[in-house]
C-alpha cells in the first residue's frame, strides 16, 4: 500500500506541477500498476481525477485488411521490412509472412475495446479534484523523499516522518542523522555515505547550496578515506562517485566558488580523518582533475592500484 501511495502522489504530483497526462504516460515506471494506463483508471475510479477516457470502439472505423489484400499490397521484401519493424520473425514464404503481419496492419491491440496510451493522450479534460489536491498537500513529504531520500526505504521513511513533529526539512535532515549515527556503530560504511550524499541533498531540495556543497564534498573525502572497508563491499566499490563529481562541480559553477581550496581544507579538517587512505594533497589534486573533467574509471582505477589494493589486501 505504501508502494502504491508513492506512485499515485508522483502522478497527481506531476499532473498539479503542470505536466501532461502524456507526459506522465510515456515515462512507463509504474510500480504496482500493470502500466500507465491501469494507474489513471485508478485515480479516476478512487476520485482523484474527474473526467472521461476515450474508449475505443470494438468495431474498427474501416474494414479489416484480409489476407489476399495484404498480399497484393505488399513485394516479400516489404512484406519482412514491416515484420522486423514490429519486432517479428521474417523467416517464411509469404503467405505465411501476410498471415504473421495481418494483426499488426489490422490494428488488433486496438480493437480489443481497451483504453490505450493514445486515448489518455487525448484526454485534456482530466482534472485533478479537491480529493487529488489534498492529497498532495497533506503529503507533500513524499516530492522531497522523491528528490534526496530514495536511496532508503519508503516504508522506513514514511514511518519515521508519522512519528515526527518537526516540519519536512528538519525530519529529513534529522533522519539522516539517525542512519548516520546507526552505520558508524554498525560499521556499514556503504549506508554512511549514502546517508551523508542524501543529507546534502535534502540542503540542496531547500535551495541552501553552500550546505550542499560541505556535505556533498565531505562524501567525496570520505569516499576515499572510508572508515571501514571489507572485502565484499570493496569489490563493488568505485573509489570516485561520478554523481558526486558532477553534484560538486554543478554547485561550484553555481555558488561561484573561487576559492576551492579553501573549502575543501574546511571540510577535510571537519571530517576528522583518523586513518588516511589518499593524503590530503591528493585527495585535492585528484578533485581537481574529476571536475575539470578527467576520466572517472581511469581515476577510479588508479586510486585502487596506487592507495587502496594493498591497504586492504585484496
Amino acid at each position: 500500500m505504501s508502494e502504491q501511495k508513492l506512485e499515485v502522489f508522483n502522478v497527481l504530483n506531476f499532473l498539479n506541477s503542470g505536466y501532461s497526462i502524456e507526459q506522465i504516460l510515456n515515462e512507463g515506471n509504474f510500480g504496482t500498476f500493470q502500466s500507465g494506463e491501469d494507474c489513471v483508471k485508478y485515480l479516476i475510479e478512487e476520485g482523484y481525477l474527474e473526467g472521461e477516457i476515450g474508449e475505443i470502439s470494438a468495431e474498427s472505423d474501416s474494414e479489416a485488411l484480409t489476407a489476399e489484400e495484404v498480399s497484393k499490397k505488399y513485394t516479400v521484401a516489404e512484406l519482412k521490412d514491416l515484420l522486423r519493424e514490429n519486432g517479428l520473425k521474417v523467416s517464411g514464404k509469404k503467405q505465411e509472412l501476410v498471415e504473421r503481419l495481418l494483426p499488426v496492419l489490422n490494428g488488433e491491440e486496438a480493437e480489443s475495446g481497451e483504453a490505450t496510451l493514445s486515448d489518455f493522450d487525448k484526454s485534456d479534460d482530466l482534472k485533478l479534484t479537491d480529493k487529488a489536491l489534498d492529497f498532495v498537500k497533506d503529503n507533500d513529504w513524499i516530492d522531497l523523499y522523491m528528490f534526496a531520500l530514495v536511496a532508503f526505504r519508503f516504508e522506513d521513511y514514511e514511518t519515521y516522518v508519522n512519528s515526527s513533529s518537526d516540519d519536512k526539512i528538519e525530519t529529513a535532515l534529522n533522519f539522516c542523522d539517525e542512519i548516520i549515527s546507526r552505520a558508524l556503530v554498525a560499521n556499514q560504511f556503504l549506508v554512511f555515505i549514502d546517508a551523508l550524499s542524501a543529507k546534502a541533498h535534502v540542503y540542496a531540495y531547500n535551495q541552501d547550496y553552500d550546505s550542499f556543497m560541505d556535505y556533498d564534498l565531505q562524501r567525496y573525502i570520505l569516499g576515499l578515506n572510508p572508515i571501514v572497508m571489507d572485502a565484499q563491499t570493496y569489490a563493488t566499490y568505485d573509489v570516485i562517485n561520478e554523481a558526486n563529481i558532477i553534484n560538486l562541480k554543478n554547485v561550484v559553477e553555481k555558488l561561484e566558488i573561487k576559492n576551492l581550496k579553501k573549502r575543501f581544507d574546511k571540510i577535510w579538517n571537519k571530517s576528522h580523518i583518523t586513518d588516511i587512505t589518499v593524503p590530503k594533497k591528493s585527495c585535492y589534486k585528484i578533485l581537481q582533475k574529476a571536475i575539470g573533467g578527467a576520466d572517472i574509471e581511469e581515476l577510479n582505477f588508479d586510486l585502487k592500484e596506487k592507495y587502496f589494493n594493498r591497504k586492504f589486501g585484496i
